[in-house]
Formats: structure tokens, sequence, C-alpha cells
């Protein structure tokens, strides 16, 4: 019989079946060849293959495994359900940074736990965490392709919020109550400069090299059915709707001006702990990076080198994170 071991000089070499029965396999919509049951792609064509609900167990689902700008299925929970959940294996299983989570503390803050690059994969790994509220996201929920609406000027008139556009001097007007959720957030910027000396076949020497890692705070606010938040940015602002309570310190100012949007529009949620969570965004959410050559750059009398930049930033990632906080879970869930 096909599954009997067999012997070699008293050995035995197989005591169970290693590979699937044929009525097992599953067909390739695309190209008809045969794959494991398992499989969530053919290994033949690349296709996606539908897994039988017998071996969804089974199933690898590959997480946080495209590229930062691609578009992809996120799983989305509170930030408080995923560190009270009991599925540390799952978790892990997605390489999620379970007791960074945890060491944070409380928070309704919506996080992302995972990305694929299918649906049917975030589908199947969704079903694996069971034991708390979780909800998919697609990058083109999200859309970031939009850029934010930079302000110069915020004011409040009763009803009504007033945003001054920076760009044009325009203003927008919007009821405060249609405010969906005020994020404060970190960006982190850290450039590499390099300049190098080029000789004779082509051999490089690097002769200098400098780091600049510059933090600044950055603040938006989402509107009801906007396609784009508006943006407060550290320079250019006049923040006198603080009034009396403006300080010197732009740190404290940003504080400020968040918590009296929230007073002005009680419904909106309000999310200051972004920097918290930049562990665990590096996951689903990495920074993104980019190499920028300078040419020749003089350096000194007569003298010149080739110069190149290398950036990391977090400007995409916080883009994803400050509009998933405008979302509602529970909405997203049905």
């Amino acid at each position: 019989m096909a599954n009997e071991p067999e012997n070699i000089s008293g050995q035995q070499i197989q005591s169970v079946p290693i590979a699937f029965a044929a009525d097992e396999l599953s067909a390739c919509g695309k190209c008809g060849r045969d794959n494991a049951p398992n499989r969530m792609a053919c290994i033949y064509c690349g296709a996606e293959l539908t897994i039988r609900e017998e071996f969804l167990s089974q199933a690898k689902v590959a997480a946080n495994d495209l590229e930062a700008d691609a578009l992809g299925w996120n799983i989305v929970a509170r930030a408080a359900d995923v560190a009270n959940a009991d599925s540390d294996k799952e978790l892990e299983s997605l390489s999620f940074l379970v007791e960074d989570i945890r060491s944070i503390g409380i928070s309704n803050t919506l996080i992302p736990i995972a990305r694929f690059a299918t649906k049917q994969a975030a589908e199947l790994a969704q079903k694996r965490l069971a034991t708390f509220p979780i909800a998919l996201v697609s990058d083109e929920i999200l859309d970031v392709s939009k850029a934010p609406v930079r302000v110069s000027r915020i004011e409040f008139d009763g009803a009504d919020l007033a945003f001054t556009d920076f760009n044009r001097g325009t203003i927008e007007r919007c009821p405060a109550a249609a405010v969906t959720a005020i994020v404060l957030g970190t960006l982190h910027t850290f450039t590499t400069t390099t300049l190098e000396k080029r000789g004779i076949r082509k051999r490089s020497t690097v002769t200098d090299e400098t780091s600049d890692d510059r933090v600044s705070q950055l603040l938006e606010i989402h509107i009801q059915d906007s396609p784009a938040p508006f943006a407060v940015h550290p320079t250019g602002f006049d923040f006198s709707i603080l009034a009396a309570e403006r300080s010197l310190l732009v740190s404290e100012n940003f504080e400020r001006l968040a918590a009296k949007l929230g007073k002005l529009a009680p419904q909106a949620r309000i999310v200051t702990d972004h920097n918290a969570f930049r562990n665990t965004l590096r996951g689903p959410w990495p920074e993104t990076s980019r190499s920028d050559g300078l040419g020749r750059v003089r350096t000194g009398i007569g003298q010149r080198r080739y110069g190149r930049t290398a950036t990391v930033d977090n400007k995409l990632q916080f883009a994803k994170f400050s509009r998933l906080q405008a979302l509602d879970l529970d909405e997203l869930k049905r």
C-alpha cells in the first residue's frame, strides 16, 4: 500500500504520509495544474487559489511582505483590545510585537496588526484572530495619495471652524460637528550625506559622511466626507486661536491646540499618542527610504567630490496612521 512504511536494512524510512492525497490537491483555475491544498497562490503561475475550509489551519500566511507604497490589505484593531487579547501565538505568527503594545498602556487608538498583499490572505489571518474585535481596511480606503491641506490659521465663530489655506490664502468653513478625528503626530527624518572621491577603474573612497536627524510635529484635522485632512505644521501657523493659552514652546502649542479643538468638537476622536506606537507601526507600515545623487559637489578650493544623500522618514507611515483614526472600527466590521 502507498502509505505503508518501507524498510532498508531494517530501518524505517517513512511512518506517516508525507504528501497530500491526489483527491486533496487543488487545481489552479488559470493554468490547470495541481497545487497543495494549503497554498494561497499557484506554485506554477502565481494565480490566487481558494483554500478549502478543512485546510485553513495549515495555510501559510505571509504578512508584511509588500512594498511600503504598494496597495494591500490591513488588519486593524484598537490598541487596548490587542493588549488584552489572549492571542499571543496568533499575533506573533504575524510578526506583531505583543510585548511592545502591552507596555504602552490602555489606548483606544486604532493600529494595524499586519498587512497583506491580497484580501484572501488578510481574511485568512482574520479568522485566526477571533478573540477581539478586528476589521479589514484596504490601502485604497486610507487613500494617502491625496495630500493634506496645509493651513496657516484656524478660527472658531461659535458653530463653524474656518481654515485658512497656507498656499492660497482662501478660507474654507465647516461645522465643528463634522470633525471626525484630531491626530497629533511626530515626524522623524534621518538623512545621511556621503561624499566620495572617485579614482581610476571606478574605485571610490568615502571622504566625508554627515548625518542629520530631525524631529517635528504635525497635527491633522479630519472632516467628515472630506477627501483629505487639514494639516498644521510647526512653521507658518498662527496659534492665536489659543489666546491666553498660547505658549512660547511649539510642542506645547500643538498639544494645547489638539485639546482646544477637542473641546470645540467633542465628538471627534483625539489621538495624541502616535509616537508611542512607532515600533508597532514599523511591521505593517515600514518607514520609507530613498537615495538621491547630488552630482559633483564643491568641497574646497579646487576640490570636488561626488555626493549622495540617503533619507529615511515616517511621513507615509503617519499619513496612513492618521487616516486610520478617522475611520469607525464598528462600521468597518459590518
